[in-house]
């Protein structure tokens, strides 16, 4: 027996060196700046932890390569023979073991050299969806159980090189109240808009009735006269911040849908416009006497929900056309005619139990009257250039119209649920009438 496991022994030493070996030989290599190529030292360090695969970094008209350190759902941490400026947009393409793929948006948020002459770029990812989240990390869990996986991965990181996406990049950054109400104004001077197809034609004679019937519903009006009660007002408000809060959120899923630069630049100057929005809302509510607590945890209406949830399937599962017509043709069009009336109210309202109507309270009905005309005409531009098919313009106006449909809806239950008895002040407890059928115009 001894001798029999002397000659195991004999032959599972040499075994283990070739298999050591064989690791050494598959371990990722960095070309350095002097070109010759070695093992990065902290892929050594990391060989057990952390995450490595390779790295193909696409800069302007260069092809730099590196390798992740670790990659989480949240971020990823690199290591690039390049520096990378803090803030730059990234488009990252996954290809996990060939087997799995993924396209996702990030942005650099710090990039720190190491002394052999490499950095470490730090890289978080941007507006992941949950389903993205789970194939994220369900790939994550696979590359760390089988080194094989690891070795037939690739990640290709695309640098944004124009100027338009470095703008993109800038949306964290403070932006002054007045700084893209001034640039749309610029803009609206030097662009001209082409003339409509027959198929817009058609589509604006379609829609009309629909944006009609939303200026002319009971909440708007008697908002518009003061005559909604306090209740509704501050109900509808409270409704609706979670759609208010989310809107930029749907513009920014369709940049990356553009494949141009003028429709690419009109997504990223409206969510710059947005993003300060849902601040703007949270002072309208403070206005009207509203807790923050009871904004942030709302919970709407099932119509008012159905608005919302419309909104996130069509930005996400659309076409560009089909979602700039349902987000920013529909919804900002109809937003100013809105704004215009409600703001008339205001005064009939201020000084009433709890209200206090001050400069920033009237900053986001203020700031949709004013300059939401030019947002439309911007979205039907894209419209125009996308839609290059008969189906897609039958699929243009039918989601334009649904975002009508959707938001009449929402705003009649809201009239409708919290409107309270005559006298006593009190809850009506019904359910919500349908929201009367207006003929379609056009198109059938």
């Amino acid at each position: 027996m001894r001798q029999k496991s002397s000659e195991q022994q004999g032959i599972l030493i040499p075994l283990a060196d070739r298999n050591k070996q064989k690791m050494k030989e598959n371990l990722p290599q960095k070309t350095g700046l002097s070109g010759q190529k070695h093992v990065a030292p902290q892929i050594l360090r990391n060989e057990r932890n952390g995450l490595k695969i390779r790295v193909r970094i696409q800069l302007e008209e260069k092809e730099l390569s590196g390798i992740t350190k670790d990659i989480s759902p949240e971020g990823l941490l690199l290591i690039s023979d390049t520096a990378l400026s803090v803030g730059k947009p990234l488009a990252l393409q996954c290809s996990f073991g060939g087997v799995c793929y993924l396209n996702i948006s990030g942005q650099v948020v710090s990039c720190q050299a190491r002394n052999d002459g490499n950095h470490c770029v730090d890289i978080k990812f941007s507006a992941l969806r949950v389903w993205e989240q789970n194939i994220l990390s369900s790939a994550v869990q696979e590359l760390k159980e089988c080194v094989t996986t690891q070795q037939k991965s690739l990640l290709t990181i695309i640098v944004a090189k124009d100027v338009l996406a470095q703008e993109a990049a800038n949306l964290t950054l403070t932006t002054h109240r007045h700084t893209s109400a001034q640039s749309i104004k610029g803009l609206k001077g030097r662009r001209k808009f082409s003339p409509d197809p027959s198929w817009v034609l058609e589509l604006k004679r379609h829609i009309e009735p629909y944006m009609e019937a939303i200026l002319g519903c009971r909440l708007v009006q008697e908002a518009s006269a003061g005559t909604l009660s306090l209740k509704q007002m501050r109900a509808w408000i409270v409704q609706l911040y979670p759609f208010i809060e989310t809107f930029p959120k749907w513009i920014a899923l369709n940049i990356t849908k553009t494949h141009d630069a003028l429709s690419r630049g009109f997504m990223i100057d409206n969510v710059r416009v947005e993003k300060k929005h849902a601040e703007q809302w949270v002072y309208m509510a403070q206005g009207f006497g509203i807790n923050q607590a009871e904004l942030f945890t709302v919970q709407p209406l099932p119509e008012v929900d159905a608005l919302t949830h419309w909104l996130w399937s069509i930005n996400t599962q659309g076409t560009l056309a089909e979602a700039v017509g349902a987000t920013n043709y529909a919804i900002e069009g109809i937003t100013q005619g809105i704004a215009k009336l409600t703001i008339k109210g205001f005064p009939y309202y201020n000084g009433l139990d709890g209200v206090h109507l001050d400069k920033k309270a009237y900053w986001w009905m203020e700031a949709h009257a004013r300059y939401d005309d030019l947002h439309p005409l911007q979205a039907l531009e894209v419209m125009k250039l996308y839609t290059t098919t008969r189906e897609l313009e039958e699929k243009v106006t039918f989601a334009t119209r649904r975002s009508l449909e959707y938001m009449l809806m929402a705003l009649e239950a809201c009239y409708i649920h919290f409107r309270a008895s005559e006298g006593d002040g009190k809850d009506v407890v019904s359910t919500p009438t349908s929201v009367p059928f207006v003929p379609p115009v056009g198109v059938e």
